[in-house]
């Protein structure tokens, strides 16, 4: 009779195969949880980002706000008056710097405040702007940032504004009228106007001491007789780009320094050239 040998050989594959594709499964299951969890706390956030967004978009209308309805006299626009006493109650960490916050034509402010007072809630905007003039042209750069909890949003906002007060540029061109007593000074310039806008107006910005007929200066007060320091004139149009106005009847012999500012009639600066100044 034959005997058959049966082998243990096999014995523990199933075990070891069973472990593997628990490993696997496992693997595939911490998978499958780390991106649930990711999208989760994205979704999560999708509410409060919007909640950051929307902050940043009232830093966004406060300045707005404040721009147009806070304007001091003497000023083109009022954001760069925020920081004064009393004009925004909600605001704090405020500051306005620059060469001339005061008419507003250079100025950087930032500001910040809290859309709840309910600290707890840490939902605020930090309001960051940056403002300049040429001409009647003033621009500005609007940057607000949105908080709350952990996620924060920015908007940034780049705008043009045409104003009434004027600011004179330092173009160089400029001269000195020194003359004689009894006769008119005219003062005389050509005006380029490339872009064929049209020429809006033609301002002679004239700094210097002495005394004026037709009361062109204010008397100062320590003074027995009229002084001035700045004032601005108007040249009118002669044809051909041409300007020109006859000023000071009575010229005594004082130094005058004398810049021309054109604008056309969208309010940005047209180069000026050619400036003479003439007695008759």
């Amino acid at each position: 009779m034959t005997k058959f040998k049966i082998s243990n050989s096999q014995r523990g594959v199933s075990l070891i195969i069973t472990f593997f594709i628990t490993i696997i499964i496992l693997f595939v299951v911490l998978a499958i949880s780390t991106i649930l969890y990711s999208e989760i706390r994205i979704i999560r956030n999708i509410g409060n980002s919007v909640v950051a967004f929307y902050a940043a978009d009232s830093g966004v209308e406060e300045t707005f706000y404040y721009d147009r309805k806070e304007i001091p006299a003497g000023a083109g626009r009022g954001i760069c008056n925020i920081c004064a006493s009393g004009v925004c109650p909600d605001c704090y960490d405020c500051s306005a710097t620059g060469l001339d916050c005061e008419t507003c034509s250079d100025c950087h402010v930032a500001f910040s405040s809290r859309i709840n007072p309910n600290p707890n809630l840490n939902k605020f905007f930090d309001a960051d702007i940056i403002v300049s003039q040429q001409c009647r042209v003033s621009t500005g750069v609007v940057s607000s940032y949105g908080f709350y909890k952990n996620v924060s949003r920015a908007i940034q906002i780049d705008y043009r504004t045409e104003v009434s007060n004027l600011s004179i540029p330092d173009s160089g061109a400029t001269a000195t009228a020194q003359g004689p007593t009894g006769v008119n000074m005219v003062i005389s310039a050509t005006v380029l106007d490339p872009e064929g806008v049209g020429i809006a107006s033609v301002v002679a910005a004239i700094t210097g001491f002495g005394a004026e007929n037709y009361n062109q200066c204010d008397p100062a007060p320590s003074l027995p007789f009229i002084e001035c320091t700045y004032r601005e004139i108007t040249l009118t149009s002669g044809g051909g780009g041409n300007y020109s106005h006859p000023w000071n009847y009575g010229l005594q012999d004082v130094t005058y320094n004398i810049n021309i500012m054109a604008t056309d009639n969208n309010g940005n600066c047209i180069e000026v050239k050619n400036i003479t100044i003439t007695y008759e």
